[in-house]
């Protein structure tokens, strides 16, 4: 029997834990960094499996490393990750109870395959939607240590081999001003209000005048709370995009600007408040994407490649510290929108089994391919460093 007839064995042998696991943590939604239930689970079901686990790794509560393999001569080292987070009240609407299944069930397939020359782990990567435990990871260096970092990540329809990243930078900013009443003496207040919206408009009028491919997304929070009171506090928050770190580095400035000047206009004060780690752009490695395609067509799965950049994550931090692969894989084939709770219910029915095994398959195959082919993972070390230089 080959490795890969092995892998598809042994994961049909463990596909009941995964999908506990899913099920488990999809009915028991927990929100960033706040994953204990979830992070215990894991722990758990490794220790059973006899891998040594390092908890609360890089000093992160809900964040683990389990050492699933280690081979006599390894040929390379790779690191499987597993998010569990959980999106306020709509619970696992991007998929991550399933994502963190097939991750594990990846994982238990390929510890049991003794010809396998490659170290391998597994780690729980958590607060993905809010501040990013990924990002802590990389400025600790542990994924400096990896010859690939890979995931899948469920996809209401479609399939792709890798997933493109923005940079990703969000604020709360809060202004302050006076209180008065909006009838009998306004000119006594300072409006909070109207320094959010005229940094708003500010921003708007920005756009015309920055690179097409960057997004500014931003809402209010909060902006009084009577018609007939001049707001003393208001308070908005803003999301800032684009397909490289540096030059998003540049719009952040100019928002700032914006911020600064509505504040002097209005006659009020404002405080910036990070709303997360900062997370960075894919970069992208075409030797590892085209690798995962290959996958993909041996196993006749579907898929579409696109390169286009929309959402963001903090595995772009980590594409710069390894090789890195985020598969998207398709749960079924209707259009739902991403975070939506059509995704949680998704990732809660019995059609998410035969998804979880076939992300787990797709994932074991890669690493399969990857240890079989030496000039493979030279093209694929050599297109890491290349595109790293560049920096």
């Amino acid at each position: 029997m080959g490795l890969q007839e092995a892998l598809a064995e042994k994961i049909d042998k463990n596909k009941e834990t995964a999908f506990a696991l899913n099920y488990a943590i999809a009915a028991d939604p927990e929100l960033s960094g706040e994953e204990y239930r979830a992070c215990a689970a894991y722990v758990e079901l490794c220790k059973n499996c006899g891998f040594a686990v390092e908890e609360k790794f890089t000093g992160q509560a809900t964040a683990f490393r389990a050492a699933v393999r280690r081979a006599k001569k390894p040929v390379m080292k790779v690191a499987v990750l597993a998010e569990y987070d959980a999106l306020p009240e709509i619970g696992h609407g991007c998929g991550h109870s399933a994502n963190g299944a097939m991750s594990l069930l990846a994982c238990l397939g390929l510890s049991e395959l003794s010809d396998l020359p490659a170290d391998i782990d597994l780690i729980g990567t958590p607060d993905e939607e809010l501040r990013g435990g990924k990002v802590l990871m990389c400025r600790a260096g542990i994924f400096k240590d990896y010859d690939l970092a890979l995931m899948t990540h469920i996809s209401a329809n479609e399939t792709e081999p890798n997933e493109n990243f923005l940079a990703l930078s969000c604020y709360r900013v809060v202004f302050h001003g006076r209180t008065a009443h909006g009838a009998n003496d306004p000119w006594k207040g300072r409006n909070a209000l109207n320094g959010a919206m005229l940094a708003l408009h500010g921003m708007d009028m920005l756009r015309q005048h920055i690179r097409p491919e960057a997004r500014i997304g931003a809402y209010i929070v909060d902006g009084g709370t009577a018609s007939n009171i001049v707001p003393d506090r208001a308070e908005l928050e803003c999301t800032l995009r684009y397909t490289s770190r540096p030059y998003l580095d540049e719009l952040v400035g100019k928002v700032m600007n914006c911020i600064k000047g509505a504040a002097i206009a209005t006659d009020t004060t404002y405080d910036v408040i990070s709303m997360g780690l900062d997370y960075d752009e894919m970069l992208w490695n075409e030797a590892a994407a085209g690798l995962a395609e290959e996958v993909l067509q041996e196993l006749a799965v579907p898929y579409t490649v696109s390169r286009r950049a929309g959402g963001s994550s903090d595995i772009g931090n980590v594409s710069h510290e390894c090789p890195t692969l985020h598969i998207r894989l398709a749960g079924g084939n209707t259009y739902y929108p991403g975070h939506s709770r059509e995704i949680a219910a998704m990732v809660q029915d019995k059609t998410i089994e035969p998804v979880i095994m076939r992300g787990a398959e797709i994932m074991g195959n890669v690493v399969l391919k990857l240890a079989a082919d030496a000039d493979l993972r030279r093209a694929v070390a050599d297109e890491f460093a290349k595109e790293r230089n560049k920096e």
